[in-house]
């Protein structure tokens, strides 16, 4: 339960039915949000909750969310051997799970290892603690800066009247070291490619710049350089780097691991549908039969649930397709360095605009979903229920990897979840929202209470989303670029300029983060381990404490959401 689901979505679509009701009935089928008169109570409360009124919507939106889960966790159950135990894919925040095990539950064991683990979890405290008192107490000292021109996830953008503005491909800078942590559990090559291809992109936009493009871009603050427009480098010629690399590379991620690694899939079918067993199933959650079941079964009815909203057959089976895309994409960057560089942002709205070059006009119902779906739930972060699903299943089977657990169980304890979980969250949100009424909540103001319907109906909502058209050949170089990188980096194990890395470097989220500065952080941090103490300081001195760092920094978050709760209900 986040701000994205169950509170954006489905919450918007329930708070449609009065902020925009004529639009909201022709668009949203009535059980999807229920009527006017019993979505008003959202806003300020009633003693009464008509679950009666509430009941259809609460089952739809817990069918998608379970038959999504189910598609991601066949997905997981079919790549889970060669991802963790053949590619052993270091899926950087649960290496770090699996330190802080070590460091508690047998700290006995590794008691040589506790001192930079408690050093780091020093420094986490350091670092969160004075950023959450500085958020929440006016009088609290602002130590890190964090509320001058500092968004949520820590970046300070850069003002038009600041030196580094001269240069166009800075953005933002981020200085949250938890990242940095994160990235230092990261393969070195995937660092140096990362570092390699933000100073390609540096140098390339500031050469466009020169050129006579993303003219007045000089006084766009940080975050305006990514969103503001269409001269800017994410959204404008020559590169549209949004299209190009969000749409195009995410493509040429997924394509070409599928055809580089299509002798294990056709091996696992093989294992699954015939006597051949050519892998080994005795390790697997379940067996590739019913993984490959799982995932048909699971693809139909995600098709249907489509249909049921006004899309037509060919454009439902397109958006499970979609899905599968982006997030095996967005995984394998996330099970390398710990970052979703993909599947943030919405970009995947591109998606769309390749089915309908022009917008129906006026808007049908079928637009509207499509839109809807991928600016949300297809491409938008892990936050939205089902996407965490597919997180969540690889990092339970990295640290079973890591601990000698069941894969079994931690499949078992992933299908209760993602059966209990969506229907507990959204029961919740409406019964809070009832109770308490949702303009007591900071995330009703700003995400629920608002007009989804205008969103992606209105002329010209996300025409430049996510870059200027026309940039399909923006997005098939970039197809091309990353199954050329993917080739020659793994053709030739010295070459640095990887797929991962080119992501990391151009894609809209990792842009708008500027997390190039914790990478750079954690590159040259990396560096100096091992070439001082070797890879004996950095399992003994370097991953205890980064993993410190984030144990610190969960324990300040914790204490501070703790504190949040005790305030709403007395102020103080």
């Amino acid at each position: 339960m986040n701000l994205y689901f169950p509170w954006y979505q489905p919450g918007a679509e329930f708070t449609s039915r009065y902020i925009n009701p004529e639009n909201s009935v022709r668009y949203i089928p009535s059980f999807v949000a229920p009527p006017r008169e019993v979505a008003e109570h959202l806003l300020y409360g009633n003693p009464y909750i008509p679950w009666g009124n509430w009941l259809t919507p609460i089952v739809f939106w817990w069918i998608y969310q379970v038959v999504f889960s189910f598609f991601m966790l066949s997905t997981v159950s079919i790549f889970r051997q060669f991802w963790i135990d053949v590619e052993k894919m270091p899926f950087p925040q649960t290496a770090m799970a699996y330190e802080i095990i070590r460091m508690t539950v047998e700290r006995d064991k590794y008691k040589r290892l506790s001192r930079p683990f408690i050093l780091g979890l020093i420094l986490g405290l350091v670092i969160q603690v004075p950023i959450f008192m500085a958020l929440t107490f006016p009088w609290f000292p602002d130590i890190y800066a964090w509320r001058t021109n500092t968004c949520g996830f820590g970046s300070t953008w850069v003002t038009p009247d600041s030196p580094l503005a001269t240069v166009v491909g800075f953005q933002l800078f981020n200085k949250w070291p938890p990242f940095a942590a994160v990235f230092y559990l990261a393969p070195l090559s995937v660092l140096t490619s990362f570092m390699l291809w933000f100073l390609v992109y540096l140098i390339v936009s500031q050469v466009a710049y020169y050129m006579g493009y993303y003219t007045g871009i000089l006084d766009l603050p940080g975050s305006g350089r990514n969103w503001c427009g269409v001269n800017i480098p994410t959204a404008g010629d020559p590169f549209k780097w949004a299209a190009l690399s969000n749409i195009g590379g995410l493509i040429g991620l997924t394509l070409f691991y599928i055809i580089l690694n299509r002798r294990y899939i056709f091996s696992t079918i093989k294992t699954a549908f015939t006597k051949v067993k050519e892998v080994d199933e005795s390790k697997e959650p379940i067996s590739y039969r019913a993984a490959y079941l799982l995932f048909a079964t699971s693809f139909i009815a995600i098709t249907a649930l489509y249909v049921t909203l006004g899309m037509s057959i060919t454009v439902a089976l397109l958006m499970p397709i979609i899905a599968f895309i982006a997030w095996i994409a967005s995984l394998r960057i996330f099970g390398l360095i710990g970052f979703n560089a993909v599947t943030y942002g919405g970009y995947g709205t591109g998606f769309i605009w390749l089915m309908w070059p022009v917008r129906p006009e006026p808007p049908t119902s079928e637009w509207f979903w499509a839109m809807l779906m991928n600016r949300t739930f297809l491409t938008d972060g892990f936050g939205y229920g089902w996407p965490g699903v597919m997180t969540a299943a690889f990092s339970g089977f990295k640290l079973s990897n890591l601990t000698g657990t069941s894969n079994k169980l931690i499949f078992k304890t992933l299908v209760v979840s993602s059966i209990i979980a969506p229907l507990i969250a959204i029961i919740t949100m409406i019964w809070l929202c009832y109770s308490f009424g949702g303009m007591k909540f900071a995330t009703f103001i700003t995400d629920v209470n608002t007009d989804i319907v205008a969103r992606f109906i209105n002329p010209g909502a996300h025409e430049n989303w996510p870059a200027a058209q026309p940039w399909i050949v923006h997005a098939i170089a970039g197809i091309l670029i990353v199954g050329v990188l993917r080739y020659l980096h793994t053709r030739f194990l010295w070459f640095p300029m990887g797929p991962i890395g080119f992501l990391m470097a151009t894609t809209g989220h990792t842009l708008l983060e500027g997390v190039w500065t914790m990478g750079l952080v954690a590159w040259i941090a990396k560096i100096l381990t091992l070439r001082i103490g070797g890879s004996k300081a950095y399992e003994e001195y370097g991953v205890p404490l980064m993993s410190g760092v984030i144990a610190g920094t969960i324990v300040a978050i914790f204490m501070g959401g703790l504190i949040g709760v005790i305030r709403f209900f007395i102020p103080f």
